[in-house]
C-alpha cells in the first residue's frame, strides 16, 4: 500500500514538471511575450496552468465570468453567439498558438460569446493578476499586447466588411486562400478545412447548404476540387480574383 501511493506521489510530481514545462513552453511562444525578460515571463508562468477541454466541452459560456486569457496549446476552440446550431454566429476559431480573452480579462467584465473545444483541446489560462502586473513592469510586454489587440480589430473590421459588402461567393474564395501559408497567391496549394463545413459556413455567414453550393460553384470554375473537408486550390491567383469580385474576369479566364 505504501509502495503504491510512493509511486502515486512520484506519477503526480513527474505530471507536475511536464505540465509545467508545457505551461512555459506555450506562454513563451505567445507573440505578446516574446519581447518579456525571462524573469518576467517565469513569474507568468508560475501562476499560469494547463486546462483539458474535451470535445464539444464548453470552455467558457457567455456571461460566464473569465478568470484570464486563454492559449490554446494544441485543438481548436469556437468562440460563437447564439446557443441553437441553427442560428449561431460563429466570430472566430482559435487554434494552436493563438489566445483568446484579452480584452474581458482586462476589463474584467463577463464572457461575451460562447468558447466551445471543437476537438479535444489543452489550453493554458493565464490569470488577470500577472498580466496587469507585468504591464505595469514591462514596456516591451506593453507594446505586444497593444499590437495583439490591435491585430484583433482589424481582423474584426475585416470581418464585418466582409459580411457587409462581400458576396458569399467572395467570403468562401477568401477565406480558402487564408488557409494557404503567406505568399504571392500563385499555382496550387492544398488545404483542408479546420472544422466541420456546418461550422465553417456558421463563420461566413452562410447556411452549410449554401457553403456546400458555393464551394461547387468554384469548382465549376475550375478553381478547387473538393475531397469532404480536404480542398485543392487549383489556381490561386483566380481564386484570389474572386474573392477581390472579379469571379466573372476569372470565369472567363
Amino acid at each position: 500500500m505504501r509502495a503504491s501511493a510512493h509511486l502515486g506521489s512520484e506519477k503526480a510530481v513527474e505530471m507536475t514538471e511536464v505540465n509545467g514545462r508545457l505551461v512555459e513552453g506555450v506562454v513563451a511562444n505567445l507573440p505578446m511575450f516574446r519581447q518579456a525578460s525571462r524573469a518576467h515571463l517565469a513569474d507568468v508562468t508560475r501562476h499560469a496552468r494547463a486546462v483539458h477541454a474535451p470535445r464539444g466541452e464548453i470552455v467558457c459560456r457567455r456571461n460566464d465570468p473569465m478568470p484570464g486569457l486563454y492559449a490554446v496549446a494544441f485543438g481548436l476552440v469556437k468562440l460563437s453567439l447564439g446557443d441553437d446550431p441553427g442560428d449561431e454566429k460563429v466570430l472566430r476559431l482559435v487554434g494552436p498558438g493563438e489566445t483568446f480573452g484579452e480584452a474581458v480579462a482586462f476589463l474584467e467584465r463577463p464572457c461575451p460569446v460562447n468558447a466551445t473545444a471543437l476537438t479535444d483541446t489543452l489550453l493554458v489560462m493565464i490569470p488577470s493578476g500577472p498580466l496587469f502586473a507585468l504591464i505595469e513592469r514591462d514596456a516591451r510586454f506593453a507594446r505586444s499586447l497593444i499590437a495583439s489587440l490591435s491585430q484583433r480589430m482589424h481582423a474584426l473590421v475585416a470581418d464585418v466588411e466582409a459580411s457587409a459588402l462581400r458576396t458569399g461567393l467572395q467570403r468562401v474564395a477568401a477565406y480558402l486562400e487564408s488557409l494557404t501559408e503567406p505568399g504571392p497567391a500563385l499555382g496550387s496549394a492544398n488545404v483542408r478545412l479546420p472544422a466541420t463545413k456546418t461550422v465553417i459556413a456558421a463563420r461566413l455567414g452562410v447556411t452549410k447548404e449554401t457553403f456546400s453550393r458555393l464551394l461547387r460553384e468554384l469548382s465549376d470554375l475550375g478553381l478547387v476540387e473538393v475531397t469532404r473537408r480536404d480542398i485543392a486550390l487549383l489556381d490561386r491567383d483566380r481564386l484570389a480574383a474572386v474573392a477581390r469580385g472579379a469571379a466573372r474576369a476569372a470565369a472567363e479566364a
